[in-house]
């Protein structure tokens, strides 16, 4: 089957209310869904909360998410307005109700394969979040582009 990765993403504009993360979750369910990833579906929801409401409890103003296909995988973006402040992987204790989240999305990354990081805007005044997410195998992803296949028209094992 063809897999045609160019043009998929969803970018969505949510308010400083922990009550919108349930937006960018089911946003990024029906993304998903559309573009014949369903099973990928639960993977990105738990991404888009994680960063979602790390920018909403840590950061400041609008949070802009968007989430994508990019070459052999998936990419969530989360971008607010609080550039000084960094994501901080915490150790939580196990009577904290918070604090596992950067842990979670390390292990996720570990399991598939990716990386997470930050982006500044170079104005001081934003930051993005990102994780890449390796959706189809490293083996694969390399078999295509030695063959020459172009991105769009890459096929899935």
């Amino acid at each position: 089957m063809s897999r045609d990765t160019a043009g998929h993403s969803m970018c969505c504009l949510l308010s400083h209310e922990p009550a919108q993360v349930r937006h960018a979750r089911k946003r990024a369910r029906v993304a998903l869904a559309q573009w014949g990833l369903a099973e990928h579906a639960d993977l990105a929801e738990l991404i888009v909360s994680e960063l979602a409401t790390n920018a909403i409890r840590h950061g400041d103003g609008m949070v802009h998410v968007c989430v994508s296909l990019a070459h052999c995988g998936l990419r969530v973006e989360v971008r607010d307005e609080a550039a000084g402040r960094w994501p901080a992987r915490q150790e939580a204790a196990a009577e904290d109700e918070s604090g596992r989240g950067l842990a979670l999305l390390d292990e996720l990354i570990g399991l598939h394969g990716g990386c997470r990081g930050v982006i500044h805007d170079g104005t001081g005044r934003r930051k993005t979040v990102y994780v890449n997410i390796r959706l189809w195998p490293t083996a694969y992803c390399r078999v295509e582009r030695a063959r020459g296949v172009p991105r769009a028209a890459r096929t899935r094992p």
